[in-house]
């Protein structure tokens, strides 16, 4: 029995079955049942059939899918994007790649680029390690999921780009005539967008980027959708980006021991003045919401009453505050936080 393959959960709700007369000694099976996740609701098949039928079917008659000229065109844009954001020496592993022909298209076009560490791997084959995995209308064919996102991970360096690309059920079901998915027997997984986010967020990616397109099928109009993915924690990689960057800044205010002028007073330059003991004459600010306002009694006002230095830690606005300041004329030094 499978358990989910987005969240791993037990439960779930049988809804219909399709048997299928394949030829004699095919490997494909000869009925799949469909279930819905009781949990995270990911509609997915299962049978009496497991991970290594598949990996024979796709070794012994082709990989998942044919090299169309269509699919040649599409796999060729991801590759040039590949190419624009990433070093040449980085290594690429297209994923279950091969076409009817054999081929990853994709590794071609990035060895077109001067690429030399690209690999190709096929069903069932380890995965060597990389800084950029393509799966490309790969993992809706794949039966052990858990498996498959192992492979993935230990392959995939720390800071790697994992790039998913397939077709979003939803929107097949609600635009195609007769969805293919709900027919097909190398379709295993049907993904809704939610589904392809909940997978990744399970086994630790987070989204960095993503981008809707339609494939075109005889004269049907299926819709896809492509992800970009790194492993990381944004909760983490905050608290790392502020504990660095105002550490820095708190150090540096810090050795400031004389009056001083606060010119900015956003949400950066509340949090810093909170955390050091700034001798300030005047409080500035310039935002009309400001107006009236106060800190530690003193009012805030639009420009400093005195020649002592000007202090500037605002991040966002300090190209405006350093015109604003050249074109009042002031002579108060000027020291950037």
């Amino acid at each position: 029995m499978r358990d989910c393959p987005v969240c791993g959960a037990y439960d779930r709700d049988e809804l219909w079955t399709m048997e299928y007369r394949v030829p004699d000694g095919w490997p494909l099976p000869k009925k799949i049942t469909w279930y819905q996740c009781a949990l995270c609701g990911m509609l997915f098949g299962d049978g009496k059939f497991s991970q290594r039928l598949y990996n024979s079917y796709y070794l012994k008659y082709y990989g998942f899918g044919i090299n169309s000229e269509q699919v040649s065109e599409r796999l060729t844009g991801i590759a040039d994007d590949i190419s624009s954001n990433h070093a040449r020496d980085s290594r690429f592993v297209d994923f279950g790649g091969s076409g009817d022909d054999g081929k990853s298209i994709a590794c071609e076009r990035l060895k077109h680029w001067g690429w030399k560490n690209v690999y190709n791997v096929n069903a069932g084959e380890e995965v060597p390690e990389c800084d950029v995995l393509l799966a490309s209308h790969v993992l809706e064919h794949i039966y052990d999921m858990p498996g498959a996102m192992r492979k993935i991970g230990r392959a995939l360096h720390k800071s790697g780009t994992l790039i998913v690309d397939g077709p979003d059920a939803t929107g097949i079901a609600l635009h195609w005539g007769m969805p293919m998915l709900d027919f097909h027997t190398k379709h295993l997984n049907h993904f809704r967008v939610i589904d392809y986010l909940n997978l990744m967020q399970e086994w630790g990616y987070e989204l960095i980027d993503s981008e809707r397109y339609i494939d075109v099928r005889s004269q049907q109009q299926a819709s896809c959708i492509r992800m970009k993915f790194k492993k990381m924690s944004t909760a983490q990689h905050s608290m790392m980006h502020v504990t660095s960057e105002l550490s820095a800044k708190i150090a540096k205010l810090n050795t400031i021991n004389y009056p001083v002028n606060v010119w900015g007073l956003g949400d950066i330059a509340w949090h810093l003045l909170s955390k050091v003991n700034l001798d300030v004459l005047d409080y500035i600010d310039n935002d009309p919401a400001m107006r009236g306002a106060s800190i530690n009694g003193k009012y805030i006002l639009e420009a400093p009453t005195n020649k002592e230095p000007i202090v500037i830690i605002a991040q966002g606005q300090r190209s405006n505050l350093l015109a604003k300041i050249h074109s009042m004329n002031l002579e108060n030094e000027v020291i950037l936080i």
